[in-house]
C-alpha cells in the first residue's frame, strides 16, 4: 500500500530535484527521503527518477505516474484537511517587493494572522527574483509591481498605482516639465532588477544624459535623502509617499505628455495547490487592498 508520506515526497522531488535542498525544507534527512522514495519505487516495480549526479530527474514512468498519481492525491489532501478543525492552520510563505512593503501589506498580513492560528513568514526581495522564487516553489504567494508574461504565473491585480516625479523643493512644483528638463538634477534610482526603476526607464528617452548619483534600494533611505537634499529627484510609487505629498514636506513633479500609470499584482504558480488557507488569505488580501 503506497503511504500518504511516499507520495508528499514524490510530488516534492518533482519540483525540487536537489535531495538536500528537500531534506532541508521537510527537516528531514536525505536518508529518509531516499528511503521513502525507494520504497515508493519498489512498490511500483519502477524506477520514478534517473539519477544524474547529485540530481534526481524525474523521468518518462515517472511523470506518467505524476500524471495519474496527481488528482487523487489532490483528493487525499482535501479528505485529510476536512478531519481538521474549521480554524485555519499552516505556514505561508511571501515575497514582497519593496514598494508594496512601503504601503499597507504588512499591516494587512499583520491583521489576518491576529485572526487565525497560522504562520506567515515575508521577505522582501526585488520583483525578478520574486518570479523566480514562485517559479521554483521557494514561496507560495508573490505581491509584484510590474507586469509579465509568464505562462506559469498567475497574476492577480490587487491595486492601482503610479509613478510620479517627487523632490522636497517646492519651486519645482510651479510649472510643469517636460521630463527632459530635469535630468540635470541629482536622480536618485532604485536598483537594477527594481520594476520602479525598469517602468520608468522604459519611459524615458536619452537615457544617458540622466544624472544618475546613486541607486538606492530601500524606499525610507530615499525619502530620507531627498528631504534633506532639495537638488535631489526620484520616480517613485505615489502610494508609498502619501503620507508626505500630504503632510506637505514632498512635491509632486507636474510632467508633460509623460504618465506611469501600473497595477498592482498578488502572483502564484499555476499549479499552486490551493489550500483553505491559501484560499482565505488571498481573499482577505484583496478585499484588504480594494478596501483602501
Amino acid at each position: 500500500m503506497i503511504s500518504f508520506k511516499e507520495l508528499d515526497i514524490f510530488f516534492k522531488l518533482c519540483e525540487e530535484t536537489n535531495l538536500s535542498n528537500i531534506a532541508k525544507k521537510q527537516n528531514m534527512t536525505q536518508a529518509a527521503i531516499s528511503i521513502s522514495l525507494n520504497s515508493l519505487e519498489k512498490k511500483l516495480g519502477e524506477k520514478l527518477f534517473d539519477r544524474i549526479g547529485r540530481k534526481l530527474i524525474l523521468n518518462e514512468r515517472g511523470r506518467l505516474f505524476k500524471e495519474k498519481a496527481y488528482t487523487p492525491f489532490l483528493d487525499l489532501i482535501h479528505a485529510k484537511e476536512s478531519f481538521f478543525s474549521d480554524k485555519l492552520q499552516g505556514n505561508l510563505k511571501i515575497a514582497a517587493s519593496k514598494t508594496f512593503n512601503s504601503i499597507n501589506l504588512s499591516q494587512c498580513i499583520y491583521k489576518f494572522i491576529s485572526k487565525h492560528n497560522i504562520h506567515i513568514t515575508k521577505h522582501s526581495i526585488n520583483t525578478k527574483e520574486i518570479l523566480d522564487s514562485i517559479l521554483d516553489s521557494s514561496i507560495d504567494i508573490g505581491f509584484v509591481e510590474s507586469d509579465f508574461n509568464e505562462a506559469n504565473i498567475i497574476k492577480e491585480k490587487v491595486a492601482d498605482d503610479s509613478l510620479i516625479i517627487v523632490s522636497s523643493n517646492k519651486e519645482l512644483t510651479k510649472k510643469e516639465y517636460f521630463i527632459d528638463q530635469l535630468y540635470k538634477y541629482n536622480w536618485l534610482l532604485r536598483e537594477k532588477g527594481s520594476a520602479t526603476r525598469e517602468v520608468f526607464l522604459s519611459k524615458v528617452k536619452y537615457q544617458d544624459e540622466l544624472n544618475i548619483t546613486m541607486e538606492v534600494s530601500n524606499f525610507e533611505e530615499i525619502k530620507n535623502i531627498l528631504l534633506e537634499n532639495k537638488e535631489t529627484i526620484t520616480c517613485i510609487s505615489k502610494l508609498a509617499v502619501k503620507k508626505e505629498l500630504e503632510e506637505k514636506s514632498l512635491f509632486e513633479i507636474k510632467i508633460k505628455n509623460l504618465k506611469f500609470d501600473r497595477e498592482l499584482f498578488m502572483v502564484y504558480h499555476k499549479n499552486k495547490y490551493k489550500s483553505k488557507l491559501f484560499l482565505e488569505f488571498t481573499k482577505y488580501i484583496k478585499k484588504c487592498f480594494f478596501n483602501n
